[in-house]
């Protein structure tokens, strides 16, 4: 199944909120003829899009090849929180890695934080940026658990953004009492994600990046040039190659697809709510995410709607019931709204890695991948893609220590892997809803 015309068989941007706000529509072209160029990037999403502007500006030709429309994937629909960290927190990633290279880690994260944030200043890129992302718990048992992480981060890493809140603070703040405690971070954010996809891709236009939309890559032969096979039958020649598929990587590249696999997440937007409804989490505009295995996330939209996602499937095709599937978690926050029109719902699909860290690799002398955010990808994907621009010129400090995450296959062989990884993700599933 081909996972880029499944469930968008048009090819177009999905029926989502964001692609109804969008006011700077772009329309480039498709590949008309075969291309010579010295970097080719697979993929119109932040990776991609943020390597092509990152390699423009230090004076290199590059080609984006887009198979459908620029933040059609997953940079397109997702819940739009520019949050702090990595997928694991520090004090996992201590235990696990030792401080020193923890710190590593928080500095990429700090670092990823801020080249979005730059991003928007310096391009002008009108994407309706608030400051503040309330992490919660639903299990009193973990309380102080979260609580300790706020310590950590201030003691040992100097971040004094962190505000924590109990369960009365919660309810003020978020007209909610689903939540046992949580923290608001003012130095996270939340951003509308097509807005700014669309945002990059104008400015890697004004840098001379030249992107082609409805480009569908077929077939990759590696060289000292690399040849890439269009599926309208021309082709395109690179001295350097970056795949950042991510999710919609299908079989183009196995090396890849053995490490980072794709799963799908689902977002819906109410009406226009009244205004005695959520007053407190409009008024506070903080975006928020639980800490469940399967993550409830969500937001204010400027036009006073909730945006709210949650919900996963393992099959290559969104499920028909997507509404019914997300409401349910709606209404256990907000049981408030169980009488609200729901106006816009979609899908999309992301890449998880085993170890829920991003997969950074090196396919060969001249080709690279990053991919496999997890779910915690909209800052650092912007920054990957100027990490990969540091490589490419010569400095590989930031990809050498991300590259030497370990990053263990998915097991078993390709027609295993993914009944395999439905059922990991269907037990930690089940925990989440017994707990």
């Amino acid at each position: 199944m081909d996972l880029l015309k499944i469930n968008d068989p048009e090819g177009e941007l999905p029926n989502s909120l964001y692609t109804h706000s969008i006011k700077k529509k772009t329309n480039y072209t498709s590949v008309k003829k075969d291309m010579i160029c010295q970097i080719c990037i697979i993929g119109a999403g932040y990776t991609g899009l943020s390597a092509g502007l990152s390699l423009a500006e230090l004076g290199y030709e590059v080609v984006i090849l887009e198979a459908n429309r620029v933040g059609f994937g997953a940079s397109g629909r997702n819940g739009g929180q520019v949050g702090s960290g990595q997928r694991w927190d520090q004090n996992k990633l201590e235990k696990h890695f030792g401080f020193d290279q923890a710190k590593t880690f928080w500095e990429i994260s700090e670092a990823a934080k801020q080249e979005v944030i730059s991003r928007i200043k310096q391009h002008d890129i009108e994407c309706d940026f608030c400051s503040g992302i309330i992490n919660t718990t639903v299990n009193k048992d973990n309380v102080s658990q979260l609580f300790n992480e706020v310590e950590l981060l201030k003691q040992k890493y100097n971040y004094n953004k962190l505000e924590i809140l109990n369960s009365t603070d919660l309810s003020k703040t978020l007209d909610t009492n689903f939540y046992a405690a949580g923290y608001l971070d003012l130095g996270a954010g939340h951003l509308n994600p097509l807005k700014f996809a669309i945002g990059l891709s104008i400015a890697a236009v004004k840098k001379r990046v030249k992107i082609f939309e409805k480009s569908c890559v077929i077939k990759v032969k590696y060289g000292i040039k690399n040849t890439i096979f269009l599926d309208n039958g021309y082709q395109v020649k690179c001295e350097n190659l970056l795949f950042s598929c991510n999710g919609y990587l299908g079989n183009l590249e196995p090396k890849i697809s053995k490490k980072v696999m794709p799963i799908n997440n689902f977002i819906l937007a109410t009406e226009i709510l009244e205004k005695k409804l959520l007053d407190s989490f409009f008024k506070n505009n903080y975006a928020v995410a639980d800490d469940k295995f399967v993550p409830n996330y969500f937001r204010p939209s400027p036009d006073k709607r909730l945006i709210f996602g949650g919900g996963e499937n393992y099959t290559y095709k969104f499920p028909k019931a997507i509404k019914k599937l997300v409401r349910k978690r709606m209404i256990k926050v907000y049981p408030q709204l169980e009488n609200t029109q729901i106006d816009f719902v979609w899908g999309g699909t992301l890449a998880v890695t085993r170890s829920r860290l991003p997969y950074f690799a090196k396919i060969k002398q001249n080709a690279f991948s990053v991919s496999g955010y997890s779910g915690h990808g909209v800052a650092l994907s912007v920054l990957s893609g100027k990490i990969i621009a540091e490589l490419i010129n010569g400095n590989s400090k930031r990809f050498d220590f991300m590259n030497k995450i370990p990053a263990k296959p998915f097991p078993g062989n390709s027609s295993l892997q993914w009944p395999m990884l439905v059922l990991g993700m269907l037990w930690y599933s089940l925990r989440d809803r017994l707990s």
